[in-house]
């Protein structure tokens, strides 16, 4: 190894290592802040029993819940009971937290009756891995609760900054409602009997004297954390028209790539009506959705600190109140796993927030994701179905590999005449083209033969990236020794001192794929070139690869060793 060869290696490995430890560090500390924010929840809990932090048995009279202003007068026009202006509240400060806890077999939610409507939802099938144990899985970060709900449209609602006086509540519902000198808003969540939908209903009495034209937003903000299930987090939305708009919470606001440096809007406007809108992570997606026929929904996604949390803006079209009047509107919330069933039972295209790739790729993602499902069947591991599915697609592109492997043999053999022709019109670049081409002519040789192939199956390789990507069984699931979940790294040990967290499967994947370049033929390089690129690319799919998913890498080195001994049995026996 010459002396730049080793620097390159030298460099890659530092970087490599210190971009290891720092993603690290952060997953350490993110995750030390959540479970942090989950004993202080859990503390809370315990302390006010039924009262900050569970859904109280019995309900204070609604007259002297909501002030001068009687249960039986929510649904009424604003001026029947009141003149305009004549708003009787109590002040904001004087309103104790109150929590109420709505359930089905499914889900376990906190309603808060402060800014935003949903503290916690917690599902009760659906285990996530802590420290101290496996716990149901909590939908919402502690740190920033969703479903905060506004008026637009008219001065002084501000009713997203106050908080909600609780009218009545059951075991699945939770009705409240908040003066200000714009009027009252009045905010419904119905929990279904069985899943992970809600209906969400929403009332405006205005105490204005002049007609104003107002339309309900709801707001779903989302945070970058390092906890397992939502270290991936988008905002999304899905229109009719435009389909399915995604972007990184960590990007909304930061420049982009080819942006040099140019600041970026800090607001994402979606073109259009939008169907639903909110976040979305791997596995796990939160979301608003409009019941309507027609797609209603105005919607953008805003950054709140660019680089770590943002929010998705939906609000429904404007409508014009009178004097003292009311409107009402309503909509349906989403908050649950990306499975097929539970997708499909919120009957909106929520199958559409699986990320499969380009709409021209999904089938073939869907098809790979039905036969792993199909393999997993019959063998009940998916560390050995995805082994198997990786023979199984190299066996069927095996035609495409052995003509790209021939190829390259090919141009390996007749390499030593190739050199000698540039070497021999090194000063004339036209002449050295011309004789290369009757050079390739006379041998019978397609330069392009060995790329072709390749490019072929390249939307194979991307729909199975996809699938393993978006197969939920792979949550969880083992495959042998220490790998115990294969939609997460696996970390054999982490080294003592530096917590750094050595893993053996993207090793072995970054050796197989040193390997199959080293005997893949590098024909038309420059020899100095040919040797960085035999570092650099085993070394930047090796950084990449280290936080991917164990499910991925497997297939990966899987593909890489079958890749390697397909070579070699081409090099021996079909080099002619």
């Amino acid at each position: 190894m010459d002396r730049n060869t080793a620097l390159a290696f030298a460099l890659s490995m530092i970087v490599f290592v210190l971009y290891v430890l720092y993603q690290e560090d952060r997953r350490a500390d993110q995750e030390l802040a959540f479970q942090e924010q989950a004993q202080i929840e859990l503390a809370r809990e315990e302390m006010d029993g039924a009262g900050a932090f569970g859904r109280s048995d019995s309900v204070a009279d609604p007259a002297t819940v909501v002030g001068t202003r009687a249960v039986e007068t929510i649904g009424s026009t604003a001026g029947a009971d009141r003149g305009a202006g004549a708003v009787a509240r109590r002040p904001i400060a004087t309103l104790p937290v109150r929590i109420s806890t709505l359930e089905n077999p499914q889900v376990v939610a906190k309603v808060s009756n402060g800014t935003a409507l949903i503290e916690s939802w917690a599902l009760r099938g659906v285990m996530e891995r802590l420290p101290e144990g496996d716990v149901p899985l909590e939908m919402v970060n502690p740190e920033v609760p969703i479903f905060s709900i506004d008026i637009a449209g008219i001065s002084g609602s501000n009713f997203g900054q106050q908080r909600f006086e609780v009218v009545s509540e059951s075991a699945r519902e939770v009705v409240q409602r908040a003066e200000n000198e714009s009027g009252v808003l009045t905010r419904t969540i119905r929990l279904d009997p069985d899943g992970y939908g809600f209906d969400l209903e929403l009332q405006f009495d205005s105490a204005r004297v002049d007609p104003v034209d107002v339309s309900f937003e709801v707001n779903i903000p989302a945070r970058m954390s390092e906890r397992a299930d939502f270290n991936e987090l988008s905002l999304l939305s899905f229109g009719e028209t435009e389909g399915v708009t995604r972007e990184f919470v960590n990007g909304i606001g930061q420049a982009g790539f080819f942006s040099f440096g140019a600041p970026a809007s800090p607001v994402v406007e979606i073109p259009g009506r939008s169907k639903w809108a909110g976040f979305d992570a791997q596995f796990f997606t939160g979301l608003v959705i409009d019941p309507s026929p027609q797609a209603r929904l105005d919607v953008n996604f805003e950054a709140v600190e660019v680089g770590d949390e943002a929010r998705s803006r939906a609000r429904l079209p404007s409508i014009s109140v009178g004097s003292g009047g009311s409107v009402r509107d309503s909509l349906r919330g989403f908050l649950g796993p990306k499975t097929g069933p539970a997708l499909a039972s919120a009957n909106a295209d929520l199958e559409q927030a699986v990320d499969r790739g380009w709409s021209w790729l999904e089938p073939l993602t869907v098809f790979f994701e039905l036969a792993l499902d199909w393999l997993y069947g019959w063998i009940p591991n998916y560390g050995w179905a995805i082994i198997v599915l990786t023979i199984l697609v190299r066996i069927v592109t095996a035609p495409l590999m052995v003509k790209q492997m021939r190829s390259a043999e090919r141009m390996r053999e007749v390499q030593p005449k190739i050199k000698a022709l540039q070497e021999r019109y090194a000063d004339d670049k036209q002449k050295q083209s011309e004789e290369m081409m009757k050079f390739y002519r006379e041998e019978n040789i397609n330069p392009l033969g060995g790329c072709l192939p390749l490019l072929f199956q390249m939307p194979v390789l991307i729909g199975l990236f996809y699938a393993l990507r978006t197969s939920i069984g792979l949550r969880h699931a083992p495959w042998i020794l220490w790998i115990n979940d294969l939609s997460q790294p696996a970390t054999a040990f982490t080294i003592p001192g530096v917590d750094f967290p050595v893993r053996i499967l993207p090793l072995i994947m970054g050796a197989s794929m040193f390997a199959q370049q080293k005997m893949t033929p590098q024909t038309g390089m420059d020899p100095v070139q040919a040797r960085m690129m035999l570092i650099m690319m085993p070394g930047m799919m090796l950084l990449i690869s280290y936080t991917f998913p164990s499910g991925l890498v497997l297939y990966w080195t899987v593909s890489n060793l079958l890749g390697i001994a397909h070579q070699y049995w081409v090099r021996n026996h079909l080099q002619h």
